[in-house]
């Protein structure tokens, strides 16, 4: 079954249009079996209205800071509640279409999951001409936000990371001269963390 996501909708709604939508989502859910749990929490919401389209009329009639400052206050309260029953029907319809929209919410559907990035290719170990200097190297990975270097010491030892980048370069100084390292990388995007590169190693100068 395809799986479908609440659609909020209030960023663009005035302070009126906010009534409605609350309004709207209150007459929709009560006595709507596929929302038991929810009808109790319903005064919560109607309460919220209530106290906006009193704001709203205040603002109208009479104006004025005070009113101005009930009214803004009013409306935020209103739209914390409308998020909050959102996430309620986003949980209690697992997602399914019908059951949302009889909540009075939009839906969206739900984007396909993107794989976790790919490991790092081409990791290289330069040597320079500066003693106890190594160099790394590899290549981009599509999506990465960050890479992780590791390295070990021996060849039976343990990866330590050293450090975190948003570059697909990190230079070495200080290391102990004609011992070999060990080095790999991973990458981490935003749908996940990559498997390790092979490994590369290299003695320092």
């Amino acid at each position: 079954m395809e799986k479908f996501t609440v659609k909020l909708g209030t960023a663009e709604l005035s302070s009126t249009g906010l009534v409605e939508k609350g309004r709207t989502v209150h007459n929709s859910i009560l006595g709507n079996v596929g929302y038991p749990t929810l009808q109790p929490m319903l005064p919560v919401l109607a309460s919220a209205c209530d106290a906006l389209d009193e704001a709203n009329q205040a603002m109208l009639f009479t104006g004025g800071k005070v009113a101005s400052t009930n009214k803004q206050a009013a409306e935020a309260d209103l739209r914390s509640v409308l998020k909050d029953f959102a996430g309620y029907v986003q949980g209690i319809s697992e997602g399914d279409k019908k059951l949302i929209q009889s909540a009075a919410f939009d839906v969206v559907k739900e984007r396909a999951p993107m794989p976790a990035p790919q490991a790092p290719a081409e990791l290289r170990v330069t040597r320079s001409a500066t003693a106890g200097m190594l160099k790394t190297r590899w290549k981009k990975v599509r999506g990465a936000v960050l890479y992780y270097l590791e390295m070990k010491v021996t060849k039976d030892g343990e990866f330590t990371r050293i450090a975190t980048t948003t570059r697909t370069t990190h230079q070495l100084n200080d290391l102990e001269t004609g011992v070999e390292y060990y080095f790999r990388v991973q990458a981490i995007a935003s749908s996940g963390i990559s498997p390790m590169s092979e490994v590369a190693a290299q003695k320092a100068a």
